[in-house]
Order: structure tokens, then C-alpha cells, then sequence
């Protein structure tokens, strides 16, 4: 990425085919350090209460495998086509105006995950000085909230360089991150044994066999299809499709399950998701005092990346691109600190919600986004009028908002609800055989397939290409 003005990579206009210059490995090692951190031991984990190693490992793959090839579907085509990051490829189908349901949704997804990553960092790196005796354990607390604040003052400092920062941590941690997962797989079965691994049983799950898998399997897709965000605002800057698509898979998809496995054994052999607890115990201070620091700083790499495109997203907003970078990263990290420092147990206490909640509103769009690029757009844009706020846009429908895809969204709400309550997890009919993701996405798309085939394309809304073709006659 030498030679490359990291300006141009902090707006959200397209990317100029000589400003992507992002190759096909610079793309893996961004991706496996974005995917790779300690919210795969939570995923793991969580499935663990359902599962044990032998199905949750197998649902967990399954699922982290099929999410990222829906988001592949729904994000990567346009993104590397265009040069465009996630939330502008949704005005086409949302409107001119309309794609504010999309930032919206980005910014707290992200917050939330970000969130994760900081409360994480800064437990696995107290951990590490209570350990070598640096701090008194009761002053845990004290060092959680000021690590925090201090790594949002550093991620602040770092994103100063655009996507240079990101591209250079990634690098860097990558490598780093994959060694720390191998050793920490290795020490459990060192202490353990693969016997223990098998005969392990999940923690409290259902008396349904079918619904316990079922809902490892719904926890890997809704958690990969939080890099709805991600995928868009790094794909762009790779320039060509063919380059995307193995890294993104590879580097952002397999990962997650490879590292969730961790997650899923730490509950099933010791009942704690989180190995900063026990790592210790089962390494030695010296090694686990090294595994610690870099689980600390793997959080850490992937909190960047994700402020990095939150901010990207915040920069369609115009009030936000007329100000400095600087003041938008600041936008994109407050939040983040808040959760980190004032409510990180209730926050991870809410973990599954959490997960329930990235479904509720990633399928239905996933789903829209599919059909309408696809379908509809027969994968052409107007690039000028993504960018044009004016009625003059064709993407303006009715005052900037496209009624499908709000119907669509709603449908596509009220599908998951039904069949798994994000709130309490409590599930209906046919769940334990389709999951909540597959039924919410495909009646999101389809109500939106409706819609627009019966009433928005005979309004002459959207500028689709048999309307243009039709009107220019």
C-alpha cells in the first residue's frame, strides 16, 4: 500500500481503480485479524451450553461457513465492483435517504462488538499484570476501566493513518494470533486429554437434540453475518472480485470456527468460555502471561479495524465527512468507551441477546440485498446517483425511502421473532429445523421481491432497468 494517500481511504465515495491496491494477501491477514479475537471464545462458549464437542464443533463450522457465504452474496459483488463499502450499497434498495436504517444498524452492531473487544482486552491484560505481580488483585476493577480508556485513546491515535493502520496492525497480528490459538488448543488437551473432549457434556442443554444443534448452527450464522460492515469497507479496496472472495471466506469465515472451538471446550472441560481465566493455571505464569498479552492485543487489532468501518460509515452523513477524521473516529470510539467502562458485565451477561439481535436485523437485509442486486439491478448501478440526495436520483422512490424494503425489513423482523425471541430465547415451530436466520432472510426477500415486482417498478421508482429501458422508448 505504499505510495497511497490514506485520505482517499477515509471517505465514502468510491475507491478509484488506482486507489485499490489492497492485494489478495494484504485482504487475507486484514480478514483473519478482524475475525480472530476473544468474541470466538464467547461464540464457542455459548454453544457449548447446547452442544458437545463433537456436534458443536460441527454446527459451529457449518454455521460460521454459511454466514459468510450469504454476507459474500449480499456485500462483496457490489463493494468490489464499485469500490463501495457496505452501507452506500444499500441505498439502491433502501433510497436516497433511506440508507440511514442501514448506518444505523452498522453503528450499533459495531459498537456492540467493539464493546466486546475493548472489555476483553482490558481484562485479558489486567489479568496479565495481577499474574506477574505488577498490580494487586483488588485493583482489578480500577485497571479494567483505565486500560479501556487508554485503548480508546490509542486506537484514536492509531486510525490517525486511515487504512494504513489497519493494513500494518493486521500484518503484523495476524500470524501472531493464529500461533496463540494453536498453543491454547494444545494446552487443553495437553491437561485434559481428547478422552475428556469427547465425553464432555454441554452445560444446560435442551431435551430436543434437534433444537440444541439447531441453535449452534443459528449462532454461527448470525454471528458472521455481523461482518455485513466489515466485508464492504475492506473489500472495496481490493481491486478486483476475483481477489475477494477466497480471502474473505478463508480469512474471515473458517477462523471464526476454528477459534470458537476454543470457546466450546473451555465450557465444556472447565465451564468458562474465557481463557484469560484459566490460562494461567493451566501454562504457567510465564506462558500464559504471553498468551495473555497477545490475546490482548489480537482484541485489540480487531477493535481498530471495526472503529475504522464505523467510521467509514459515518462518513456518508454529510455533517460528519465536513469534519476531520479525527472528530469521526471520536464519534465511532465514545460509545465504545462508555459500554467498556460503565456496563461491561451487563453487556457480556447479554451476550445471546446480543447475538439473537444481529440476526433480527442482518438477515431480512441480507436477503433484500441478494434479490435486489441480482434480481432487479442485474448487478448495474449508478454510481453518480448513490451519491445524489436530490429527487433527481433515481434512487429516490417516495422522498428518499423505498417502501419494499421497509415492508420487507418488518416482515423480516417479525419472522425471527416468532420463531426465536431474542430476549428470552424462547423458540416456535419450524425453528428447530430451519433455524430463525434462513426463514427471516427469505421472507425478507421475498416481500421485497413482491413489492417491487407489483408496485414499485410499475411507479417508475428506483430506476431499474426495465423501467429505464421502457421509458426510453
Amino acid at each position: 500500500m505504499s505510495g497511497q494517500n490514506h485520505h482517499e481511504t477515509e471517505s465514502a465515495f468510491p475507491l478509484l481503480p488506482h486507489e485499490r491496491v489492497w492485494r489478495s494477501r494484504d485482504l487475507m491477514l486484514v480478514s483473519i485479524s478482524t475475525s480472530v479475537a476473544t468474541w470466538c471464545f464467547l461464540m464457542g462458549g455459548f454453544v457449548g451450553y447446547y452442544l458437545n464437542a463433537k456436534m458443536g464443533i460441527a454446527a459451529l463450522i457449518a454455521g460460521s461457513m454459511i454466514g459468510m457465504l450469504l454476507i459474500s452474496l449480499a456485500v462483496i459483488p457490489a463493494s468490489a465492483k464499485y469500490g463501495i463499502e457496505s452501507v452506500t450499497s444499500t441505498k439502491p434498495f433502501f433510497g436516497n435517504r433511506g440508507w440511514v436504517l442501514a448506518l444505523i444498524l452498522q453503528y450499533l452492531s459495531v459498537i456492540g462488538w467493539n464493546s466486546i473487544l475493548l472489555i476483553f482486552f482490558a481484562k485479558s491484560a489486567t489479568r496479565m499484570l495481577v499474574v506477574t505481580g505488577v498490580i494487586d488483585e483488588s485493583m482489578s476493577s480500577l485497571a479494567i476501566s483505565s486500560l479501556s480508556i487508554l485503548a480508546v485513546f490509542t486506537i484514536w491515535l492509531l486510525l490517525k493513518r486511515g487504512a494504513n493502520a489497519v493494513k500494518n496492525l493486521s500484518a503484523i497480528l495476524a500470524i501472531l494470533i493464529i500461533l496463540v490459538g494453536i498453543w491454547i488448543f494444545y494446552m487443553i488437551v495437553k491437561n485434559f486429554g481428547f478422552q475428556a473432549i469427547i465425553e464432555a457434556k454441554p452445560l444446560s442443554p435442551s431435551s430436543d437434540l434437534i433444537w440444541n444443534y439447531a441453535t449452534g448452527i443459528e449462532v454461527g450464522i448470525v454471528s458472521l453475518m455481523s461482518w455485513w460492515p466489515y466485508v464492504g469497507g475492506i473489500i472495496r479496496i481490493s481491486p478486483k472480485t476475483s481477489q475477494t472472495t477466497i480471502p474473505s471466506m478463508l480469512g474471515l469465515g473458517f477462523p471464526v470456527a476454528l477459534m470458537s472451538i476454543i470457546g466450546l471446550l473451555s465450557v465444556l472441560l472447565i465451564g468458562d468460555p474465557d481463557p484469560t481465566s484459566w490460562m494461567v493455571e493451566l501454562g504457567g505464569v510465564m506462558y500464559g502471561s504471553f498468551a495473555l498479552s497477545f490475546i490482548a492485543f489480537a482484541n485489540f487489532g480487531s477493535a481498530v479495524i471495526g472503529v475504522y468501518i464505523s467510521c467509514i460509515g459515518l462518513r456518508n452523513l454529510e455533517t460528519i465527512r465536513n469534519n476531520s477524521w479525527n472528530m469521526t473516529t471520536m464519534a465511532a470510539l465514545i460509545p465504545v468507551g462508555l459500554v467498556a467502562v460503565f456496563i461491561p458485565e451487563l453487556f457480556f451477561s447479554k451476550f445471546g441477546n446480543f447475538l439473537a439481535f444481529l440476526g433480527v436485523i442482518f438477515a431480512p437485509l441480507v436477503g433484500i440485498q441478494i434479490i435486489d442486486y441480482f434480481v432487479f439491478r442485474k448487478k448495474q448501478l449508478n454510481i453518480k446517483d448513490l451519491y445524489n440526495s436530490s429527487s433527481n436520483s433515481v434512487y429516490t422512490f417516495w422522498k428518499g425511502w423505498n417502501p419494499a424494503s421497509i415492508f420487507a425489513l418488518l416482515a423480516g423482523f417479525i419472522t425471527y421473532f416468532y420463531l426465536l425471541n431474542p430476549l428470552t430465547y424462547e423458540s416456535r415451530f419450524p425453528y428447530q429445523f430451519l433455524t430463525a436466520t434462513f426463514p427471516t432472510m427469505a421472507i425478507g426477500a421475498a416481500v421485497y421481491w413482491f413489492i417491487t415486482r407489483f408496485v414499485i417498478i410499475p411507479l417508475g421508482w428506483g430506476g431499474y432497468p426495465k423501467v429505464r429501458k421502457k421509458d426510453s422508448h
